[in-house]
């Protein structure tokens, strides 16, 4: 998986497409914790908002360049 990827959450119930906007969460902090480095930041089209997905969750549908 690499920015610019299509993904989507295999077996969600309302199935969505999303873009890879960053791989590591680069230090960010949600109140005194650090974000996991397991999730990724995906841009939803269906939604048009960005959020960090666990990365687990996701399959690449199309790779981008």
């Amino acid at each position: 998986m690499k920015v610019g990827d299509l993904v989507h959450m295999p077996g969600s119930v309302a199935p969505a497409t999303g873009i890879v906007l960053r791989l590591e969460a680069d230090g960010l902090r949600y109140g005194d914790k650090m974000w996991d480095s397991g999730r990724i930041q995906v841009y939803w089209l269906e939604d048009a908002e960005a959020s960090w997905e666990p990365k687990k969750w996701l399959e690449v549908i199309s790779e981008g360049r």
